[in-house]
């Protein structure tokens, strides 16, 4: 008889644990009846990197930083965060954006806004263990419109396209979480200043209380050109995904890891109604081996991750206005995934899924990027795939870029810059720039043609150099030991300049720049 209840428990426990196993691998197929599938924005094959900035724009105050990490959003009378005293406004708020010294050119830059709105003002009022909601339904249909400012700049309209709006959607008719996009790449590129504090207003919300919590917030994506050490594959995806009982794949392909070494690969992701308070949320991605990874560092946890809050790695982004702490129901996440010894993203690899995942609250991602190192030589395979351009002179691509909209088989091609004279603003702000200080470097203008972090491949490009005829001269950075090396030292700015417009006409020599130390 014991030997029987024995069984019996046994083959239960094999069930239970079969149906689990059964569950886990469960994925939802398709987002159409709640969402919209996430499709490639755009993918590039590019030496530089990029950069996300952003905030929320509802709060408990005006413009006062909210740090209570115990309150969640669902638990706050929402007001719009206003920071600009424009009367023109009646939402804004602040982010900084620093991109690298050695910046090429802005590749793309896109803007995101996202909330939840329908209703113009909630109220809610006890009734027995619950509360009742209500309040005007939204009033204001144009989501799509906003007004963006560039650091110094003036507030400058901004259409978007509605990438999804729940208000059309049964399934979200309670708090209706729209977002919409616009590419900014142009704005960007035209900025007197690009460095700075960007501000978005009128991202419209529900105020006060809402079922389930109301949340906003926008979000700056940026890839730039730069030297790096290595070509970089860059794809940024978006949709909207509600999710709940099931885990949402998101998979990245196109692409081919470095064929030896360190995978170096990172995410930005961002996402609507992420809660502090409420856990076992995850973002997990595929490992070597089939099984999933669930990400984290020390501002987001396994068992947390979408935590109302804006980080970089392992730090919470404090370059805002307002800095909260806690965004109520608003994420972003810039983040290097943990590859450590290639566990997660091994050489040669040429695709990787992430997959997001709840078992407490529900939550809305509506964007991810993923980047990666790529081989060389699958980077001169890409350029190799180009059209055939003119016989007479070598032509080949700075950047390769593939959009959704773009037939797969069209390729942008490099082609050299026109040279730029004395009177041009990028001789006047080299002139104007405040130096570089450098300890125990000699001063002048330094035409830099590479930078590395790694020695030998700092040794490999001199060696290089050498064979075309220059006499490269290695610089230390003191602060990160980074090798700068360099093809001319001057006091003339001008004779800086005119070797660098004459380098960046050779595709090896695109990135060339000119760096000032210790003039001022």
């Amino acid at each position: 008889m014991l030997m029987r209840i024995l069984l019996l428990i046994c083959i239960s426990f094999l069930g239970i644990t079969n149906a689990y196993s059964q569950e886990k691998e469960r994925v939802k197929d398709s987002l159409g009846y709640d969402g919209v599938d996430f499709k490639s924005v755009n993918e590039f094959y590019i030496y530089g990197d990029s950069k996300a900035i952003g905030n929320n724009i509802l709060g408990e105050h005006k413009a006062d930083d909210f740090n209570d990490m115990s309150v969640s959003n669902d638990d706050v009378k929402m007001k719009y965060i206003d920071i600009d005293d424009d009367k023109s406004t009646f939402s804004s708020s602040s982010a900084k954006l620093k991109l690298p010294d050695n910046l090429k050119k802005i590749a793309y830059a896109a803007l995101y806004w996202t909330a939840t709105y329908s209703l113009e003002k909630g109220k809610r009022r006890k009734s027995k263990d619950s509360y009742e909601y209500k309040g005007d339904f939204r009033l204001n249909q144009a989501i799509d419109t906003i007004k963006f400012k560039t650091p110094n700049g003036e507030y400058q309209t901004i259409g978007g396209n509605i990438l999804y709006d729940g208000a059309e959607n049964p399934t979200h008719a309670i708090n209706s979480p729209y977002v919409c996009s616009a590419d900014v790449t142009k704005i960007l590129r035209n900025a007197t200043e690009q460095n700075g504090y960007y501000t978005v207003a009128n991202v419209r919300a529900s105020q006060g209380y809402i079922s389930g919590g109301s949340a906003a917030g926008w979000m700056l994506y940026v890839v730039y050109q730069s030297p790096t050490d290595n070509p970089k594959y860059i794809a940024s995806y978006n949709g909207f995904a509600l999710v709940n009982n099931l885990p949402v794949d998101i998979t990245f392909k196109n692409f081919k890891s470095v064929d030896q070494g360190d995978v170096k690969t990172s995410l930005v992701v961002s996402a609507l109604e992420g809660d502090q308070t409420l856990q076992q949320d995850e973002c997990a991605i595929i490992k070597k081996d089939g099984s999933y990874q669930s990400l984290s560092n020390g501002v987001r946890y396994q068992q947390n991750f979408f935590n109302s809050s804006i980080t970089n790695n392992n730090l919470i982004n404090s370059d805002r206005i307002p800095s909260s702490k806690n965004t109520l129901g608003f994420d972003i996440a810039e983040l290097e995934i943990p590859n450590y010894n290639n566990s997660i993203i091994d050489n040669n690899t040429s695709s990787t899924t992430l997959r997001l995942k709840t078992r407490s609250d529900r939550f809305y991602m509506y964007f991810a990027a993923f980047q990666t190192e790529i081989s060389q030589d699958f980077f001169e395979d890409i350029i190799e795939e180009r059209e055939p351009v003119s016989k007479i002179s070598k032509v080949e691509p700075e950047v390769i870029r593939t959009t959704q909209t773009e037939s797969k088989k069209r390729k942008y091609v490099w082609k050299p810059p026109g040279k730029k004279g004395f009177n041009s603003k990028d001789f006047k702000m080299l002139v104007a720039k405040r130096s570089t200080n450098f300890k125990h470097v000699t001063s002048g203008y330094y035409v830099v043609t590479n930078v590395f972090s790694v020695l030998t491949r700092a040794r490999k490009w001199e060696a290089y150099l050498i064979k075309k005829g220059y006499t490269p001269v290695t610089i230390v950075n003191p602060r990160n030991n980074w090798q700068f090396v360099t093809v001319l030292q001057t006091e003339s700015a001008k004779e800086a300049f005119t070797m660098q417009q004459e380098l960046i006409q050779q595709y090896k020599f695109r990135d060339t720049w000119v760096l000032k130390i210790n003039l001022d």
